[in-house]
């Protein structure tokens, strides 16, 4: 269960921080915003541009990269 806990660190701090995200999914686009909220099963991004809302389930993501580094601290 120490990925779980990690998994809600990590998305705990990217919500409270707003730091930009990059968001890549399984099949290669590419998704820019803020986490806004996350579930068991989903992400919510704000997109930083249009400020659209993208809701994302986390099966479909790859990768994420923050624009600046967390402190899980």
């Amino acid at each position: 269960m120490e990925i779980q806990k990690l998994q809600e660190r990590l998305l705990s701090q990217f919500v409270q921080t707003k730091v930009p995200l990059t968001i890549f999914t399984t099949n290669g686009v590419k998704i820019q915003g803020i986490l806004t909220a996350y579930d068991a099963y989903t992400l919510t991004l704000q997109g930083q541009n249009d400020g659209r809302q993208n809701v994302l389930f986390k099966s479909a993501v790859s990768t994420i990269v923050p624009l600046r580094p967390v402190s899980l601290r």
